[in-house]
């Protein structure tokens, strides 16, 4: 069976979207439906494990572009960098230079919700971060560009400990917005509009500039990490990874498969069809989430066992222990 197609895998950490939501949230803006409308809520997002689909992202992009006005990639860009960053943030603030600490962005920028590919390009005395779309998204191109090259900006200001650091120039491939003084006010350097490429210009020189901070030990912990996360190859389609996340977040109270049929405006037929179609069942999806949780409670914690039976949706204590066994071969006692 061929896999999902790229736009479809739920492999991009939401840190993105929590910004975006924060920022529409303190609008007053319906951030919960336009998660909805792609088959995610707020706790989905929020998980430390959450993943979403490019598809997934665009469809609550495309909602929150619409709505606000005037900026909101650099509204959203520019907070904190290890808001925005996580664990690469500190992997980059701990390289040995800046030009370390662009390298090894560049090679795991998708570890940290990246929704552009990204590349370098050395040429004279200018060093140009590259950006690319995933897939051609007109009405969100100013939004992806204005979130990765201010995040990044934030991100140099942050690491050399230079709040007024600006680049050399900024290119755009669109037509210039009309707050594009915002542009020039946040960046403070030439921002030019539709051009051949999107890119960040810096000085060559910048890259052997020494980080504050560096700390080979760090560094190394950071990076192993980052790589971890983009190494797991066992991605699932973007609607398998939504119910299962709907299965974790309803364990107590299980959700059956026409109540989550009705939540993602599907009918039962439609779902069933595919989740087959991403290699697979429900009735497996929600035996793993429900193993999982009950291994953890029965290893990790004190709870007697009708408790945990109770925690994973089971009402008779018996029934739960016939689970277990059959997910592990052996009673939850044996686990303790």
């Amino acid at each position: 069976m061929q896999g999902p197609d790229r736009e479809s895998v739920a492999s991009i950490p939401t840190s993105v979207l929590i910004n975006v939501v924060e920022v529409a949230e303190r609008a007053g803006l319906p951030a919960q439906r336009w998660l909805a409308a792609a088959g995610l809520s707020a706790q989905a997002v929020t998980s430390p494990d959450a993943r979403v689909s490019f598809r997934q992202a665009a469809i609550v992009l495309r909602h929150a572009v619409r709505a606000m006005s005037g900026g909101l990639g650099i509204d959203v860009g520019s907070r904190d960098m290890y808001v925005s960053f996580g664990v690469l943030g500190l992997a980059i603030r701990s390289a040995e230079n800046l030009g370390a600490a662009i390298q090894i962005g560049i090679e795991l920028h998708q570890s940290a919700g990246s929704l552009m590919d990204v590349d370098g390009e050395l040429a004279g005395e200018s060093f140009a971060l590259r950006a690319y779309e995933r897939s051609p998204e007109p009405e969100l191109l100013p939004f992806l560009c204005e979130e990765l090259f201010c995040s990044v900006l934030v991100t140099f200001r942050t690491v050399l400990e230079d709040p007024s650091l600006s680049p050399k120039y900024v290119q755009v491939s669109y037509p210039a917005p009309d707050y594009a003084h915002r542009y020039r006010e946040f960046f403070g350097c030439p921002v030019f509009f539709n051009a051949d490429a999107n890119r960040m210009a810096l000085p060559a020189g910048m890259l052997s500039r020494p980080m504050p901070r560096a700390d080979p030990a760090t560094h190394a912990v950071a990076v192993a990490a980052c790589r971890d996360m983009l190494g797991k190859d066992d991605q699932p389609n973007d609607l398998v990874h939504t119910v299962e996340t709907m299965l974790r977040d309803s364990l107590r109270e299980p959700l059956t498969m026409a109540q989550i049929a009705k939540r993602l405006g599907v009918t039962d037929r439609t779902l069933r069809r595919r989740l087959g179609a991403g290699g697979q069942q429900f009735a497996a999806l929600r035996d793993k989430v429900r193993s999982e949780r009950a291994r953890y409670l029965v290893r990790e914690t004190t709870l007697p066992i009708h408790a945990i039976a109770a925690e994973v949706g089971f009402t008779d204590p018996r029934e739960f222990r016939r689970a277990y066994r059959k997910w592990t071969g052996h009673p939850p006692t044996h686990d303790r």
